[in-house]
């Protein structure tokens, strides 16, 4: 059901890259700061929580990120790989803002 191959830090950045580009997509900027600041204590925990909970809609996510649903909680289950998550939407939302 679940795969468990390293994931190279170019492979999370990507990840990361593709869904902060989504997240802009949908103008979400904002709600998915303030929701991912409130969750970053809990990550690891609800990476865990996630697999239980989320395992048969993980085939689904595949279709938006076209990697496994499995790769997603494990990377955005590291505090680091959110911060950078925020980073980088914070960059977004001030390049809406300047035009």
């Amino acid at each position: 059901m679940f795969e468990y191959t390293e994931i190279s830090p170019e492979e999370e950045k990507r990840i990361i890259e593709r869904a902060a580009e989504i997240i802009h997509e949908y103008k979400m900027e904002v709600p998915a700061i303030m929701l991912l600041e409130s969750s970053k204590p809990l990550a690891y925990i609800a990476g865990q929580m996630g697999r239980l909970y989320l395992a048969p809609y993980l085939p689904i996510l595949k279709q938006d990120f076209d990697i496994s649903g499995e790769k997603l909680l494990r990377i955005f289950e590291k505090r680091e790989n959110i911060e950078k998550l925020i980073r980088l939407l914070e960059e977004k939302a001030r390049e809406k803002e300047s035009f």
